[in-house]
């Protein structure tokens, strides 16, 4: 069993992001020297070097706020005009915002036009460039299949479901007889032949990647005849690594316990003990004092539109399987489980109430959630944390559902940012491989990344429904189900166990 290090950085989309940082720098200069001539705009750029620097910072944190580098909208000439729109305006929000609150407004407005112009054609011509360079293979991997019929149709499946991931398949090598593999198909790729014929096919069609798809039973043996292609500067991964690199994500059904060890061997101990916490406090603290005025205003519309106090605690479970009290503001009806008991909410339960929806679109319910930060119960970043009866339910029904009580839980997560709310077992799996994913990649880097795209998703909401990777697997059925309990089992404190 393979256990990649890290994730794969995308090498198409860091050229794009250099590419737009290059033509955004660029932007600036024309403008500048269209407005002033180059003579005064060079003075005019040495005088005002903060302001420019800072609106140069700004348009490229607008540009991944407003969706530029999504994978669905990079090869729609749609998609790339409306978010390069959506960018730019974003872009001069931001730069308004920031030079009014420095008090410090160092670009002039006939250079800030011209400049939001040209920054704008430059991002779609970028994106022109890249379905150009992506329609004729530029960057892609040239790979190779190994494995059976049916394992490998499931690798197929799943290249299929990622078509930018730029992996181009040329066929499949079977570890069989070559007389008995040769000639046949597996969907549109052909099978080459044997492990015989490999060495071949590599030098003939200058193979970057061998995918290994086979059986936990096959594959100590093949990768003892393909350790010497590793030595060779080719990659080398199975269908685990693959999946998890193209949908970030864990499958569950194709892991195992010494998986999980090993990959608990990547993380960075530094990380996990001194820097996530340090960074907890810092921000925690920082948050409480910028957001007082909204949680204030928050708390009092809750108290004014619904009966029941603003704020509500809900015991939950944190890490090591700890409890704790989890504070937030709340969103549903006072009376939101008299008659159910916990159940799971979704993302239009009639039990939120008008004010709790939009405290919910603009994250101000998480707000209290801080002060569980600040005490160390909680991380910014992090699994969701659940309540005691969901846990031990899907502990039950869900493999390696514990695993995300060995890490502290968040206010945001990777989890949480990829996958909508949790309602049904499935999807309690679904939300666990990223919770997985999170834990064995979780860095300074990645929990910046993280709330990044939590602040995306306030903005703009949820790019998209998640495909469903999953039907590449071979797991059992599960019913889908919510899981209603007896109000008998309801804990005595008001429960909202969607919030």
């Amino acid at each position: 069993m393979l256990v990649s290090k890290g994730s794969r950085v995308p090498r198409k989309k860091v050229a794009l992001a250099f590419a737009d940082a290059f033509s955004t720098a660029i932007a600036i200069l024309l403008a500048v020297a269209l407005r002033l001539g180059w003579e005064d705009g060079f003075t005019y750029i040495l005088n005002h070097q903060f302001g420019i620097a800072s609106t140069w910072a700004l348009f490229l944190l607008a540009f991944y706020i407003g969706g530029l580098y999504e994978s669905q909208r990079l090869l729609r000439l749609p998609g790339t005009l409306s978010s390069a729109a959506i960018s730019v305006t974003l872009g001069g929000l931001l730069v308004t915002a920031f030079f009014y609150a420095t008090v410090t407004p160092d670009i002039g407005r006939g250079i800030f036009f011209g400049f939001a112009i040209f920054v704008f054609v430059a991002v779609v011509l970028n994106r022109a460039l890249y379905i150009t360079a992506v329609r004729r293979g530029f960057m892609a991997e040239r790979c190779l299949i190994i494995g059976s019929s049916g394992e490998s149709r499931k690798v197929i499946e799943l290249i299929h479901i990622y078509p930018h991931a730029g992996l181009k398949v040329l066929g499949v090598i079977q570890p069989t007889g070559d007389h008995d593999a040769a000639g046949k198909f597996i969907a549109e790729y052909p099978v080459l032949g044997g492990l015989g014929t490999l060495d071949r096919f590599v030098d003939l069609y200058d193979i970057n990647r061998l995918i290994l798809a086979a059986s936990v039973d096959c594959e100590p043996v093949l990768l003892q005849r393909l350790r010497s292609f590793r030595y060779r500067g080719l990659a080398l991964v199975d269908f685990v690594t693959l999946y998890e690199e193209l949908a970030q994500e864990i499958p569950i059904d194709h892991i195992d316990d010494e998986w999980l060890f090993l990959a608990s061997m990547n993380n960075s101990r530094f990380h996990i003990r001194r820097l996530k916490r340090l960074v907890d406090i810092v921000v925690s603290l920082i948050g409480l004092a910028v957001l007082a005025v909204p949680a204030a205003i928050g708390a009092v519309l809750v108290k004014l539109t619904s009966g029941g106090p603003a704020l509500y605690r809900q015991e939950r479970i944190g890490r090591d399987s700890k409890p704790f009290m989890l504070l937030k503001f709340r969103t549903m009806r006072a009376d939101a489980e008299d008659k159910t008991g916990p159940v799971w909410a979704t993302d239009d339960d009639p039990r939120i109430t008008p004010i709790g929806k939009w405290l919910r679109k603009f994250r101000i319910d998480e707000i209290p959630q801080l002060w569980c930060v600040l005490g160390g119960d909680m991380s910014l970043v992090g699994p969701r944390p659940e309540r005691e009866v969901f846990v031990k339910k899907l502990s039950e029904k869900v493999p390696f559902y514990a695993e995300r009580l060995l890490v502290a839980p968040g206010i945001t997560g990777w989890a949480q940012v990829m996958h909508p709310y949790t309602a049904s077992i499935e999807e309690s799996r679904r939300k666990l491989q990223f919770d997985l994913y999170y834990i064995k990649h979780m860095s300074f880097l990645l929990d910046v990344f993280i709330m990044m795209k939590t602040i995306k998703t306030i903005f703009f909401g949820r790019e998209r429904a998640r495909k469903t990777a999953a039907k590449v697997t071979d797991s059992q059925e599960i019913k889908t189900e919510t899981i209603p309990f007896a109000p008998a089992a309801a804990p005595s404190v008001k429960a909202q166990p969607g919030n």
